[in-house]
């Protein structure tokens, strides 16, 4: 099917997978800040779900009562194709993305449609950066994954901490390290179903897991580490331990750093980044003993079929997740130390950057963040860094223009300072 004439489209944003729990928060979110500019749309599978959504959506904002519902299933392209040619943005939430992610991907590219996600499937993102960054920047196509708690923070605020050295004192980044230094939060079924895939997911090698710039146009300094703990200063003198998201947030980061090197616009020659968690030394020595011992056996047991297929069995399913209560008590609170790159003999330019948030990150703000990444290619396209398309990340693609969105309000925080 060919792709239609882009601003002829019904709608601006189609929501797909929003009848899972956080495709169901993410239209609550957008019926939330009630844009009567915006068209949007729901899309799924079962228009039964779907319906219930409506239901919902209708309690909050009674204009919505006729939003459209459209269907449309992953094995299915050419359903694919007949929603991705009436929007201009689609916001995926249906993972895990290993498993649905590359036939809507596919279809976006086929159908000139720009795409944000959820994901935080590092192996994923992988394949389709090796497959279809060619095809999205031929056709000017942004698909963008990560526009959720991972990896907006970790990548905007590293992003807000390049362009204030640079800005302020004329200077590359060398080193940013990140700790996780509040978090109030709960995980659902979804993500936990995500998190097994990723674990199994055979496309990569032991090897290429541990790779730094997995992700990344090019190479720079840091070097695969395994965990260990360690206090430090400047954050509190808080023990630093593990930190579960660093996985895909460092990978993010260094794609970003790669990019904007290549666009002219490094972060920095000798940039390297760590992300921590700040936690008591019983806690951090608990997190690191299990990373040994528990996580190695967990992963050999999910590598057999049999024993797989009732791990995932018994876990929580997609659909489930933590009760709105829950939710409203959510928060969570970030900070970056950057050391600028300078002379030897002078003195060292140190900043702080705060990232916050002010609902549960993994259901509340990863919607607003998913969301308002959308709503920065329907409302400033041409002003976007991204906009020549690519398998983006969230900095790269959106840069201020999201930074300004996500600040709007109070929404969330994103401030920088001299140490």
């Amino acid at each position: 099917m060919a792709a239609t004439d882009y601003n002829q489209r019904k709608y601006d944003l189609v929501v797909f997978g929003a009848s899972g729990f956080t495709g169901a928060l993410t239209c609550e979110y957008l019926a939330e800040i009630k844009d009567k500019d915006l068209s949007w749309a729901i899309a799924g599978r079962s228009l039964a779900k779907l319906e219930k959504v409506r239901d919902r959506l209708t309690e909050l904002d009674s204009t919505l009562k006729d939003i459209n519902i459209l269907i449309a299933d992953s094995s299915q392209p050419d359903s694919l194709d007949q929603v991705l040619s009436q929007t201009k943005v689609i916001i995926s939430t249906v993972g895990p993305f290993t498993k649905y992610g590359t036939p809507l991907v596919e279809a976006c590219i086929r159908q000139k449609t720009h795409y944000v996600d959820i994901t935080g499937e590092y192996a994923w993102i992988k394949n389709i950066i090796t497959s279809l960054d060619a095809k999205a920047k031929e056709n000017n196509v942004m698909i963008v994954p990560t526009c959720g708690f991972d990896s907006v923070p970790s990548d905007l605020g590293v992003y807000m901490l390049s362009e204030y050295v640079h800005n302020k004192h004329n200077l590359d980044l060398a080193t940013v390290k990140m700790s996780l230094t509040k978090v109030v939060g709960a995980v659902s079924g979804g993500t936990i179903q995500s998190g097994t895939e990723a674990m199994t997911d055979p496309s990569l090698n032991r090897q290429q897991q541990m790779d730094p710039y997995l992700l990344a146009t090019r190479r720079g300094v840091d070097k695969a580490s395994l965990p260990t703990i360690k206090r430090d200063y400047d954050f509190g003198n808080k023990w630093q331990s593990f930190f579960i998201m660093s996985v895909v947030n460092e990978k993010v980061v260094r794609r970003s750093w790669s990019i904007w090197a290549d666009r002219g616009k490094s972060y920095g020659n000798l940039f390297s980044y760590k992300e921590h968690v700040s936690t008591s030394f019983l806690h951090a020595f608990l997190i690191t003993s299990l990373l040994y011992t528990v996580l190695p056996i967990f992963g050999l047991l999910l590598k057999v079929p049999f024993l797989r297929e009732k791990i995932t069995k018994a876990l929580p399913g997609s659909g489930d997740g933590p009760d709105a209560e829950t939710r409203a008590k959510g928060c969570f609170d970030i900070e970056f130390v950057g050391t600028a790159e300078s002379e030897p003999y002078e003195d060292p330019v140190r900043v702080r950057g705060i990232v916050k948030g002010f609902r549960d990150p993994g259901y509340g703000d990863t919607c607003r963040m998913v969301a308002e990444s959308a709503l920065c290619i329907i409302k400033n396209l041409n002003d976007l860094p991204g906009k020549e398309g690519g398998i983006l990340t969230p900095s790269t693609a959106f840069g201020n223009v999201l930074l300004n969105r996500l600040r709007h309000n109070n929404g969330m925080v994103f401030e920088v300072n001299d140490i």
